[in-house]
C-alpha cells in the first residue's frame, strides 16, 4: 500500500492549498516523514496529513487476519 503525505495550508475563509510532500511504502515511513515535516514547519496554519487510496484500504481491510501466536 502506498501512503501520500500532503501539506495543507489553511486560508481564512478560502479553500485550503494542498500539495504532495512525499510518498511512502509503509505506514511507519509515512509517520516518520510526517513527524519530521511537522517538526520543521513553524507556520500554525499548516498541517500535514497521511492519505491512502480507498481501494488500497479496502484490500487491506478485506485481507484475512492470521494469528500466529496464541493469546492467553
Amino acid at each position: 500500500m502506498e501512503y501520500t503525505i500532503i501539506r495543507r495550508y489553511k486560508f481564512n475563509g478560502l479553500e485550503d492549498n494542498v500539495s504532495i510532500q512525499k510518498t511512502a511504502k509503509t505506514l511507519k515511513e509515512a509517520i516518520t516523514y510526517t513527524t519530521a515535516l511537522k517538526t520543521l514547519e513553524t507556520n500554525k496554519a499548516v498541517e500535514f496529513n497521511i492519505l491512502i487510496n480507498i481501494e488500497d484500504a479496502f484490500k487491506y481491510v478485506n485481507e484475512p487476519l492470521i494469528l500466529d501466536k496464541e493469546v492467553a
